[in-house]
């Protein structure tokens, strides 16, 4: 590595395209594809060292992974490790489309209606999961627990009114309804 290597910025080869070319202060562009006609073997192994060396990321060290939405584009984070949903805990006997019997446990607090499937998050990694209502074989267990917790709407309402220790009639209705609920945390 010169001198001048210090002024040197990652480029996309002219060439191959790939995105760890190095193109120096002077012009010069430097790849380290094999294949290529700018191959060069030193920023190869340059690369390679700085991958040996890189420290492990912080993601993995605080139990939390951070990741990119496929969908959206959007960083998101998401708790690595053991999911436990203790006394919310719901066995779904589900067969999949090549006839396997599976079971699920999952939280019966994150079960939602999607149209013609239920969603819900597993055990041991807390992944939400959507199965088809056809499929599950104690749809009527499962279909009971989906009407024992509030909607999003009416957890909003619960939540506000717990939060500044104040009532109204839709939230007395709500605690009626919903006995068993009580606010996260």
């Amino acid at each position: 590595m010169g001198l001048l290597d210090l002024f040197a910025r990652d480029v996309a080869c002219p060439r191959c395209g790939n995105p760890e070319a190095r193109k120096s202060f002077f012009g010069g562009v430097r790849c380290p594809n094999r294949g290529c006609e700018l191959f060069d073997a030193a920023l190869m192994n340059e690369r390679e060292a700085r991958r040996a060396y890189r420290p492990e990321p912080a993601a993995q060290a605080d139990g939390m992974q951070r990741y990119r939405d496929p969908r959206t584009g959007r960083k998101r984070v998401a708790v690595v490790g053991e999911f436990d949903p203790g006394a919310y805990r719901i066995e779904i006997r589900y067969e999949n489309f090549r006839g396997e019997a599976k079971t699920f446990v999952g939280d019966r607090r994150t079960l939602v209606r999607r149209g013609k499937h239920l969603s819900l998050r597993v055990m041991p990694t807390g992944t939400r999961i959507a199965l088809d209502r056809a499929r599950i074989g104690n749809v009527a267990e499962v279909e009971s627990a989906v009407g024992r917790e509030p909607t999003g709407r009416e957890c909003r309402v619960l939540l506000y009114h717990a939060a500044r220790g104040t009532t109204s009639e839709l939230c007395e209705r709500l605690r009626q309804k919903y006995p068993d609920w009580v606010p996260p945390g």
